[in-house]
């Protein structure tokens, strides 16, 4: 989904960056953004055999940052580049400056709505860039007005030192957060509490994958003949190819096409021949696998179908 433009930026100084954690100080408000740019940089190596890819390793590098601000004043230059404030006002370029890793926070609006008909808005963090000074461009006006000369501010936002460990265990150092005000999980308080401090991530904790319910029910004696089976799962599938339809009598299969849905977790069997009068099928349900791994407990749900 696309953003509609930007709305708040704001940035924090990353003061410590260890296996201990992420601390940043308070994050401060930078005014009359006009942009955000975030372009990944991700390293890739692929694997040749007879004479075709057979394997691809692809590894973050670093995301291009650029920040576009219509005025920028010397108070943040400083802040943002490692400058020195000088006494008479304005800020000292010098060869010794070393620019502050820093986090960027921002609200975005997106270009649909959510459920309760307010505009859905995307709020992120980019944990670690370390910014260059900015171009300065001053051209003559020739006669028309030209507002597009503002500060143009670019760096490098690379990984964290600090890491996380996901549900595999596996060991992973964040660079960029994001959550859409519309996201099931997202704090309903967000646009009150975003900006006061940088968010770090957690992992949420994996619900089992269970079958949560089926249609025909199990047990079921009334099941249409025109019934499409459906299978609700706890999770998000990556594989349910293991499911199959049963005539109870002979355990023969009943040729089916498997779906589906947006949500990836209800699966629907629809018979490609209608299914018998007052007769008992078998969903057999094995080797179903969600997106992170899990497996579900093989189970059957069996249904009979109404008198013709």
């Amino acid at each position: 989904m696309p953003t509609a433009g930007i709305e708040k930026l704001y940035a924090a100084r990353l003061t410590s960056d260890s296996a201990a954690g992420l601390i940043y100080d308070t994050p401060r408000y930078l005014p009359l953004v006009t942009e955000l740019s975030i372009k990944p940089k991700y390293n890739s190596a692929p694997a040749y055999a007879e004479n075709r890819m057979v394997d691809q390793a692809s590894e973050f590098d670093s995301a291009e940052i650029g920040v576009n601000r219509y005025e920028m004043r010397s108070n943040e230059s400083a802040y943002l580049l490692g400058q020195d404030i000088a006494a008479a006002g304005g800020v000292i370029d010098s060869s010794g400056d070393e620019a502050p890793n820093t986090g960027i926070l921002y609200r975005a609006p997106l270009r649909r709505k959510a459920t309760n008909g307010i505009a859905a808005k995307r709020y992120g963090i980019i944990y670690k860039t370390q910014f260059d000074p900015p171009n300065s461009d001053m051209k003559s006006l020739q006669g028309k007005p030209d507002l597009s000369q503002v500060p143009q501010l670019s760096g490098k936002a690379q990984p964290t030192e600090w890491s996380y460990a996901n549900t595999s265990g596996q060991e992973k150092h964040p660079w960029e957060y994001h959550v859409d005000s519309d996201d099931p999980n997202c704090p309903k308080d967000i646009d009150t509490t975003w900006f006061k401090g940088v968010y770090i991530p957690g992992i949420a904790a994996v619900p089992v994958l269970t079958l949560v319910s089926s249609d025909p029910v199990a047990g079921s004696a009334e099941a249409a003949t025109s019934a499409n089976p459906k299978l609700t799962f706890s999770n998000s599938l990556s594989n349910y190819g293991g499911i199959v339809l049963l005539k109870a009598s002979d355990n023969s299969i009943v040729d089916v096409t498997l779906s589906l849905d947006s949500t990836g977790k209800i699966v629907t069997a629809t018979p490609n021949a209608t299914l018998a009068a007052n007769t008992a099928y078998l969903i057999v349900i094995s080797g179903v696998t969600d997106i992170y791994g899990q497996e579900c407990a093989a189970s059957t749900v069996k249904f009979t179908t109404v008198a013709g």
